[in-house]
Formats: structure tokens, C-alpha cells, sequence
């Protein structure tokens, strides 16, 4: 699957990632560089691979974001926060789209500031003064971290598209959690480089975007917009940002609750994950939303891969700060693995585990999830595809997606 993965980053050495090299879905041609996406492809790849491998691909993608950040935009909106771009030279996607898309900003800044910081434990100081961080303004707008996180600090609230690019409102859960996300880690950066005062309005800024975050708990789940509830964008904002504060971590209260939500809306949405369970197959799978009929409203690999990223954040947690979960979560939890792994486990008996072993409990629900998706992928050689169906579990929509 990884190269696979390869072949869709760093198009034609420009630095831009296609989101599938599939010209025929039922959403039209997907070979784009969508901001978002090609941000979270970015990203993942310095999760899985060391500095040595992914270092040039990251300096081509640094050439990309630079040079579609300072193109002139033909949609009369700021283009940072436009969606997507033609491959391979970035010009900006004139066609009809949902816009603005204010999650990008946010996503691209993260992905270079994880870099960034790469860089400098490995004494790259000067490739960020001359690109990402120049401290000045007339040098790429001070640099292709700086002038995305400006844009969040004067726009955070502004009116934008939903994660799937179909609704609109000024607050998305997954928008501003990811936004809060990239603030903080820039609040961060920006006091290593000196700039006191764009480090203050980072912060304040992640501050205020935090204060509103909990209006979206409603007393049972975490929802994604007053005008779509139950959304697993809620799933991937959990993992993409998370700002390792302890604020809604793996195995919050909170959070369960929404998996566990999730889990209901899902299992009994996609006839195959019924057929699943029933035959002995373990895991779940996730689509986008309740109610969702693009391609036929189906389950997403991506959705259900970010549960199973979540479970193994959830057990890396537990055994990391050597801790039980709270008795206030174990009926959660209970659930969860009922759910999952089809297995039941009595609140007494779930009391009497260490750390270790209720982190293996934890682990394996996110085994069961990646499971069911090879089960359902193995024979075409684990290529990935955007969706399976929901009565057979056959691949659906687009080949290869990227993120």
C-alpha cells in the first residue's frame, strides 16, 4: 500500500498530490490537488518514515504551497482557502465548488510545522528562515507556515465548507478543532523564532477557538454543525487535532460517547457491517454522515481507518501514563468492545485489568476496524478505494485515494 501511496505524492517532481489518480467517479475526475487532502497526505507520510525519506518530498511540497499560495486567485476569494488546484502546476480550479474551504489553511500550516521542527532538530535552521518562517513580510508573506496561520488568527470564524465540501457554516467542529491544533503548535514555533508577538496572537487566538469547542457536546456526543449532527468528521478532527493538552483525548468521556454513537449510526446504516458481524468478521466500518447519499451513501476506508488510528492512540495512552480507565467510562468502553469486537466484558471484570492489559483491549478494537478493511480489500492486492459498498463490502468510487 505504501507505494501506492508514493505514487500519488510529489506529481511530476512539482510537489503536488493528486487525491486519486481515478478520472472516473461519481464525483467527476478526482485527479486534483485538493488543499486539504494534500495536506494530510503530507502530514501521514512524516508520521510513518524517518527525516531521510521523506525530507525531499516535503522540500517539493514546500515548493508546491509556496508557489500556489502567491498565484493570483481567479475565484475573486483569498487562495489559501481554496479547495483545489490542477496537477501538476497548482493553478487554481476554476470551476464550480463549494468555497471557501477554511480548514486548508490550518492542515497546510500543521503539516509544515511538524516539519519545521524536524528541521531544526536536525540543524536545517536556515532552509526555514528562507522559506517557511522568513520574518519577512515581503519574502513569501513572511514564510508558508506564517501567512496561513494569519490568515486563521483574522478569519477563524468566517463562514466555510464542511470537511465532505457539501454544507456551509461559521462553526465546524472539525474546522476549528484542527485550526485550535495548528495555533498551538504555531504559538510553539513562533517563540523558537523570536516573533514574541505573532507567538502571543497564535495563542490568544487558540485560546478563544478553544472556548467554544464544548458548545458542540450536546450530553451524549460531540456533533459536527447544528445542520449535520452525526458526522465522522468529528472521528478524524479527534485525531488531526489533537494537541496533546489532555482536551478531548482518546479516552475521554466525551469521546466515547461519540464513538459509541457513531458505532450505532453506522452499524446499522451499511447492511455489510451486519453481514460481518453475523459471519465472524470483527471491526466496523465507518461512513461520512448520517443521511449521506454521494455514490450512495456508503462506508468510507478513510472514516473507518481514523477509528482505528483513535483505539491505538487510546491504548498507546493507557500504557504511556500507566493508568486505568475511569469507572465513570467503563460502560462505554464495555460497549465499544461489544460493538467491535464482538466480545463481552462484565464491568467487574473490566475493573480488574492493568494498564497493559486493557491497553491490548483497546488495541486489538483497532486491529478488528483495520481487519474488516483488508477483509474487504485483500483481493484486489490491498488497493485502497474511497468507499466499499454497503451491501457487498466490493470497492466503490474512487481507486487509490491518497488520504
Amino acid at each position: 500500500m505504501y507505494g501506492y501511496f508514493l505514487d500519488n505524492i510529489d506529481i511530476q517532481g512539482l510537489g503536488g498530490v493528486v487525491a486519486s489518480p481515478d478520472n472516473s467517479t461519481p464525483g467527476g475526475s478526482y485527479y486534483y490537488h485538493w488543499e486539504r487532502d494534500g495536506a494530510l497526505s503530507m502530514n501521514a507520510l512524516q508520521l510513518i518514515t524517518n527525516y531521510t525519506e521523506f525530507n525531499s518530498y516535503l522540500q517539493s511540497y514546500v515548493g508546491w504551497v509556496l508557489n500556489v499560495q502567491n498565484e493570483p486567485d481567479p475565484n475573486n476569494i483569498d487562495v489559501r482557502v481554496e479547495p483545489k488546484y490542477m496537477l501538476p502546476y497548482g493553478d487554481v480550479y476554476t470551476g464550480s465548488w463549494c468555497r471557501p474551504q477554511t480548514d486548508g489553511p490550518g492542515l497546510r500550516a500543521l503539516t509544515l510545522l511538524n516539519y519545521a521542527n524536524t528541521l531544526l532538530a536536525n540543524g536545517q535552521s536556515s532552509y526555514i528562515s528562507q522559506y517557511l518562517w522568513t520574518g519577512n513580510p515581503s519574502s513569501y508573506n513572511g514564510g508558508a507556515i506564517k501567512y496561513d496561520l494569519d490568515w486563521i488568527v483574522d478569519n477563524w470564524q468566517q463562514q466555510g465548507c464542511d470537511l465532505w465540501e457539501e454544507i456551509e457554516s461559521t462553526d465546524f467542529f472539525w474546522n476549528r478543532f484542527t485550526m485550535k491544533a495548528s495555533l498551538f503548535v504555531g504559538y510553539q514555533f513562533a517563540a523558537k523564532m523570536g516573533d514574541s508577538s505573532s507567538a502571543q496572537s497564535y495563542l490568544q487566538t487558540a485560546q478563544a477557538i478553544n472556548s467554544t469547542l464544548l458548545n458542540h457536546w450536546n450530553g451524549e456526543f460531540i456533533f459536527e454543525s447544528t445542520n449535520r449532527e452525526e458526522d465522522a468528521a468529528v472521528i478524524l478532527a479527534f485525531n488531526d487535532g489533537y494537541s496533546d493538552d489532555g482536551f478531548l483525548s482518546p479516552t475521554d468521556p466525551k469521546v466515547l460517547g461519540t464513538i459509541n454513537t457513531l458505532n450505532s449510526l453506522f452499524y446499522f446504516s451499511f447492511p455489510i457491517n451486519q453481514a460481518d458481524s453475523t459471519n465472524g468478521v470483527p471491526g466496523i466500518l465507518y461512513g461520512r454522515y448520517q443521511g449521506d447519499t454521494y455514490a450512495g451513501g456508503n462506508p468510507w476506508i478513510l472514516t473507518s481507518a481514523s477509528l482505528a488510528q483513535l483505539f491505538y492512540r487510546g491504548a498507546t495512552g493507557f500504557v504511556g501514563q500507566n493508568v486505568v480507565p475511569t469507572k465513570d467510562t467503563l460502560a462505554q468502553w464495555q460497549q465499544i468492545f461489544l460493538r467491535i469486537s464482538g466480545e463481552h466484558h462484565s464491568i467487574r471484570k473490566l475493573q480488574s485489568y492493568s494498564p497493559l492489559e486493557f491497553s491490548r483491549l483497546v488495541s486489538s478494537a483497532g486491529d478488528a476496524v483495520l481487519n474488516r478493511i483488508a477483509y474487504h480489500t485483500k483481493s484486489s492486492g490491498f488497493h485502497q478505494p474511497e468507499q466499499l459498498d454497503k451491501n457487498t463490502g466490493a470497492e466503490a468510487s474512487a481507486t487509490d485515494l491518497t488520504w
